[in-house]
């Protein structure tokens, strides 16, 4: 119920808001957009009716008062505060997540996947600022792009959409980007190991009906791990372990957010601006020049707006554009004969619109989602462009419109702790592809429809909370799986979307004591979550490549997966405190053709087991030391690596073990905090089956404005 007094409390339950509403300043309204209130809710959860009435002469304070605690175990928040002061990359970030597998060829800007259940990054949608950062050409999206001082919230849901949109396989991942709502600024500055650089300026004024922020990063890193080289630029007879050489990134990041509200409107413009370089070592000799690069321009610009409604049903009123364009150039250079210079050209436009009506305990949210992808290659050897011949490699031009239809129906009890949800989406695909540098190419086209659906329901109070989730996800095949090039990889216009569908169980417990009675293990404070889960993946898209040498992208197999996850964290003492997880996965593959039959799925560890401490000396001093170990990995689809192979002599490398240890200091607007990943230099090979690096050290320097 809404009791609307000069400070409102707004009781509800927390699958429908999660959180603490925005803090309004006296005398202005400096409010987040619609984007940012969504990230305080799981991902089963829809916006109630908030009748914010806003008058010129008084403006209201909205405080979300929690009246049950319904947290479903696949949806997870990340709050600033939560990583904002240490020396952690995003991808590290979500690493620690229990569910979520980083996939990354060790090295700072060398390509960083995700994987959430045992799924594929093509199958993990990636929004940043409700903008889905997938792209149709490859499915792939740079997970690091944007730096952890430029986050306000990162979202996680495991299996099902976030809202409205389409139901994917994996998740989503979700990034709400800094948008304070009050004057400050933040100076940060970080050193560490193998050239590590990083220097973050964020300011932020606050105005009379709006606030501006803005901020840049700038980092860099020489990334000259040891390496193992096979064999050595100086004595090519020899393996030797040195340092790798040109293997530096260098980055800068720029943004700029202006929110604000008017009356019942609110509108947020946000720009985005990249720009990184990185070299591309040669792994196998070491050579001391550079023979290629990958440089990358990435310029997004987004809008949101948001009307508050004070008429009777209806809720808000959204709206959202985005225009983003990224320039990629590839440049290799294996001799002084030759010089080969790819151009890649990606343009994305989206509009959005997402009413939202309330009637009683119903909430109800359609939504319509139109998005346009353009992508252009462009290549030349030594200046001279070559023609598509049907062996080489065949610039691109290729075009996809997407047009997104759905509605969430919610409804939440009023006597009793029950909520449920319906969310179903079409999504209408029309692609079309041209070869060019060929006279004789036509261009190819495909009209493709697709259906995603899901069911949830939650029940429990404050102690003791259970969720009940079903959907039906599906991972379009990408533009290149489905027209590819016209040299010796084919691309295959009959490709059926990758589809899965998934049932989940989730139990939460937490049983609250107040802190400054706590004596060790009596009447300890425990929070305890569990999710089991199964899915049946149909037609996953692999590349297969025959006799002769030709590929092409082929529905190949089917999967089962059973998983379960376990998490428990506490305290041990007022100043003690421990977390534990664990993550199992079993999975089996179906397939006409007997190298992909009966085996396990790759690129994924099928155990995790993780602890952590984090012990609070005093107000200033925190310690916090991590361990995680991963067993059980499959390099590809065949299982020709297994971790568990007897011949394998160098102690199975995809099984690894990795201990962290960081400790902060705090006082005022200083912090300091010193991170040592890989503490004890334990040795394993990556995803690209490559010795990983070992120990490296950073230390970051704050300054904020509190």
């Amino acid at each position: 119920m809404l009791n609307r007094t000069n400070h409102t409390r707004l009781s509800s339950s927390p699958l429908i808001l999660l959180g603490c509403a925005t803090l309004l300043m006296q005398g202005q309204v400096a409010a987040q957009n619609n984007e940012n209130r969504q990230l305080h809710k799981p991902a089963n959860a829809l916006p109630t009716a908030a009748e914010q009435a806003v008058s010129k002469q008084s403006i209201e304070v909205i405080e979300v008062v929690n009246s049950h605690d319904f947290a479903s175990s696949n949806y997870e928040i990340l709050r600033r505060e939560d990583f904002v002061d240490s020396a952690q990359n995003l991808s590290d970030i979500l690493g620690q997540v229990n569910g979520i597998q980083i996939r990354q060829i060790s090295g700072l800007g060398n390509p960083v996947s995700i994987s959430i259940r045992g799924s594929s990054a093509k199958q993990v949608q990636f929004y940043i600022d409700g903008q889905l950062v997938n792209d149709s050409q490859f499915g792939s999206f740079d997970l690091n792009q944007i730096p952890t001082e430029q986050i306000e919230s990162i979202e996680i849901s495991k299996n099902q959409a976030i809202g409205t949109g389409s139901t994917p396989i994996g998740g989503v991942i979700r990034i709400n980007t800094y948008n304070p709502s009050k004057s400050n600024y933040k100076i940060s500055a970080a050193l560490g190991s193998f050239g590590y650089q990083e220097l973050s300026l964020m300011k932020n004024t606050a105005f009379k009906h709006h606030s501006l922020a803005i901020g840049g990063t700038y980092l860099a890193s020489e990334n000259d791990y040891d390496y193992l080289v096979p064999q050595s630029f100086n004595d090519p007879n020899q393996s030797i372990t040195e340092p790798l050489i040109n293997n530096e990134f260098e980055k800068i990041s720029l943004f700029i957010n202006d929110s604000a509200q008017i009356d019942q409107h609110q509108l947020r413009l946000n720009i985005n601006y990249n720009k990184q370089d990185k070299a591309q070592p040669n792994y196998q000799n070491n050579t001391p020049k550079n023979s290629s690069n990958v440089a990358v321009d990435n310029l997004r610009f987004g809008m949101q707006y948001n009307w508050i409604s004070s008429i009777k049903y209806i809720d808000t009123l959204e709206l959202d554009f985005y225009n983003d364009n990224k320039n990629e150039r590839y440049i290799n250079s294996p001799n002084q004969f030759r010089e080969d210079i790819s151009d890649y050209k990606t343009n994305n436009q989206h509009l959005g619109v997402k009413p939202n009506f309330t009637f009683r305990n119903f909430t109800f949210s359609p939504s319509i989602n139109a998005t346009n992808q353009e992508f252009e290659s462009f290549s030349t050897k030594n200046g001279v462009s070559s023609d598509c011949n049907g062996i080489s490699t065949c610039d691109t031009e290729a075009k996809q419109d997407q047009l997104n239809v759905g509605a969430r129906l919610a409804w939440q009890g009023d006597s009793v702790p029950f909520y449920t949800y319906v969310l179903a989406n079409k999504l209408s695909e029309k692609n079309s592809h041209l070869a060019i540098n060929n006279p004789a190419a036509n261009t190819e086209y495909s009209n493709l429809t697709y259906n995603t659906q899901e069911f949830g329901l939650s029940w429990g109070d404050k102690k003791l909370n259970s969720a009940f989730n079903w959907s039906n996800g599906v991972r379009t095949p990408t533009l290149y799986e489905l027209f590819g090039d016209s040299g010796t990889f084919k691309g295959n216009d009959n490709l059926q979307p990758e589809e899965a569908e998934t049932y989940s169980l989730s139990l939460k417990y937490q049983n609250s004591v107040n802190k400054e009675s706590i004596t060790p293990f009596v009447s300890m404070p425990l929070n305890f979550s569990s999710s089991v889960y199964y899915q049946s993946l149909e037609n996953a898209i692999v590349a297969i490549f025959n006799s002769s040498g030709t590929g092409s992208y082929t529905n190949v197999s089917n999967a089962e997966l059973i998983g379960l996850e376990l998490q428990a964290g506490g305290n041990i003492t007022s100043k003690l405190t421990f977390s534990l997880l664990a993550q199992l996965i079993d999975s089996d593959t179906q397939s006409q053709y007997v190298a992909f039959n009966d085996k396990k799925l790759p690129g994924i560890y099928h155990q995790q087991y993780g602890a952590s401490l984090s012990y609070q000396l005093n107000k200033a001093w925190n310690i916090n030391i991590n361990s995680n170990i991963d067993k059980d990995l499959y390099f590809n689809r065949s299982n020709q690596f297994e971790t568990n192979n007897t011949q394998n002599k160098t102690g199975n490398p995809a099984n690894r073990s990795v201990t962290d240890l960081s400790v902060r200091w705090k006082v005022k607007k200083y912090t300091v905090h010193l991170s040592c990943l890989n503490l004890f230099d334990n040795q394993y090979q990556d995803l690209a089956n490559r010795p990983a690096q070992g120990r490296s050290i950073q230390l970051k320097f704050s300054i904020e404005d509190i």
